[in-house]
């Protein structure tokens, strides 16, 4: 018996927590400890991280667990039994390899479900869903659904939140309006939408709609989509867009006319700013990317921003977009991670690399003072699970989330500045390099363990969301390059920013 499930045992413990690169040891030698499933008195499971491919019929005996999270494995199948668990509130089954999940009929004090990062596709089947009726937060971020199939086509009374991006669909039903009469945020971007039902801008409840990265055949609503808040957004989609359910339909791409019969082009003009990119100037810093860094997180692409205006409320709304893109398209920064720094306080060399826990400091946001690496994880650990604790939450929130990816990693990624860390992705940057509301011009850093593309993404994403919010903007191209010279990347290079569609791009 494990150590950990001994001490559950003798103690009677409701809670049993196995994370880390120990368990994933133990799992790959002999498989998880069966003795777990004994443990009746546990409310809250929680086993990630640890490469779990199979899980015995027994998970169903524990049936006092109001949550359940077996985020991070190599899951493909899920025992029928779950359905036992009918005091469950949470399932979180997040990045796994499910396709399917059994039926979750029984489980109707379920009220969150993370099926994000995993592998359902074509039209999302979820049977006994309509029993869910407590369920409120459903999140099915990164899979491959053309669809959301049982989840948009059954009543769901208290259905505040569906987050669905980074899918394939292609269909929204009409339906969604008086299904989820209470829904408040509904994501939906980079899907292969090419039109939206106008029921959907008559949810009178929906504060947040995203749009975003959908090739959708209305030309106006997509630049919309991008640069303009929630309710103008839904205000044209319920006034231009197809009234399925009533068989009525606006011709797309029109829009409202003037009394010339021709849109207001100075109209459209104000939804497009400029970003302006210069190409790699001599005198900026270029980072050098060392072999090291190839086993955690081997992709880095950067930039320069210029000419930035960071005053009054720029800042801090600059500083939320950063911190929304971590939780959504960053995927709580398991995808890829954003760094910023005040360019006036970087001096170079610029070297990314990697160091041993206990070799690597760095000056945290959060202290003024130098921290190792090894120290800073555990304080944050500690003290994110007695927040957990204090605020009696199911699991943690804000930074502490994503402490997790570091528990396989024997080295931390960190970029250099001269012999002084600036970044510690995916955990800090510097208050050494700490931008502030006189900054004016940034370098941007984005790393991610995935691909390329991801760091692109991301980074793309954020260029596009400053040039709204600041009304246009300045990129100088950074350049990476390895140990012997050798150019690995420049961005944003010419392939790059071409699918914004909501942006005048020039480049000089």
């Amino acid at each position: 018996m494990w150590e950990e499930v001994a001490l559950a045992k003798q103690e009677q413990r409701h809670e049993l927590v196995l994370t880390g690169k120990g368990v994933q040891e133990r799992v790959e030698a002999k498989g998880l400890d069966e003795n777990i499933f004994k443990l009746d008195k546990l409310n809250f499971l929680h086993i990630s991280q640890a490469k779990l491919a199979v899980l015995p019929d027994t998970l169903g005996c524990l049936t006092n667990l109001t949550s359940l999270v077996l985020k991070g494995n190599s899951l493909t199948v899920i025992p029928a039994t779950l359905n036992n668990l009918s005091k469950l509130k949470l399932l979180d089954l997040s990045m796994n390899n499910l396709n399917a999940l059994p039926s979750i009929h029984s489980l109707t004090e379920l009220t969150t479900l993370n099926l994000s990062l995993n592998s359902f596709s074509g039209q999302l089947q979820l049977e006994g869903v309509n029993n869910c009726q407590k369920l409120s937060v459903v999140d099915l971020t990164a899979n491959m659904l053309t669809s959301l199939g049982d989840l948009e086509n059954h009543k769901l009374e208290h259905l505040a939140e569906v987050v669905a991006k980074q899918n394939k669909l292609e269909t929204l039903s009409y339906t969604v309006k008086d299904n989820w009469p209470v829904l408040k945020k509904f994501d939906l971007a980079q899907n292969c939408l090419k039109e939206v039902p106008a029921e959907l801008g008559e949810i009178g409840k929906l504060k947040e709609l995203n749009l975003v990265d959908n090739p959708l055949a209305d030309n106006r609503l997509r630049k919309m989509c991008g640069q303009k808040g929630t309710k103008s957004v839904m205000d044209y989609v319920k006034s231009n867009c197809r009234k399925v359910g009533d068989g009525e339909k606006v011709e797309k791409g029109k829009g409202k006319k003037n009394k010339k019969g021709r849109k207001d082009s100075a109209e459209m003009n104000e939804l497009c700013d400029t970003l302006t990119v210069t190409s790699l100037k001599e005198d900026f810093p270029e980072i050098v990317a060392s072999e090291s860094v190839k086993e955690v997180r081997p992709f880095i692409i950067f930039c320069f921003i210029t000419g930035l205006d960071l005053t009054g409320e720029n800042l801090k709304k600059f500083l939320s977009i950063q911190t929304r893109l971590h939780k959504t398209i960053c995927v709580n920064r398991t995808l890829a991670t954003i760094a910023t720094h005040d360019l006036s306080k970087v001096k170079g060399p610029l070297v990314y690399t990697s160091k041993l826990p206990e070799d690597l400091s760095i000056i945290p946001l959060s202290s003024p003072h130098s921290t190792q690496a090894d120290k800073l994880v555990s304080q944050l650990k500690t003290e994110a699970e007695a927040l957990r604790k204090e605020k009696k939450r199911s699991s943690v929130t804000g930074l502490h989330q994503y402490l997790h990816i570091l528990d396989s990693w024997t080295v931390y990624p960190c970029l250099l500045d001269g012999e002084e860390a600036i970044s510690f992705p995916p955990v800090t940057n510097s208050g050494t390099t700490r931008i502030s509301d006189t900054t004016s011009s940034i370098m941007v850093e984005v790393t991610s363990s995935t691909k390329l593309g991801d760091a692109k993404m991301v980074l793309d994403t954020l260029l596009v969301e400053m040039a709204e919010l600041l009304g246009g903007l300045k990129v100088v191209q950074g350049r990476v390059v390895g140990e012997g010279g050798e150019l690995k990347v420049t961005y944003p290079a010419k392939t790059d920013l071409v699918g914004v569609k909501n942006l005048n791009i020039v480049r000089e």
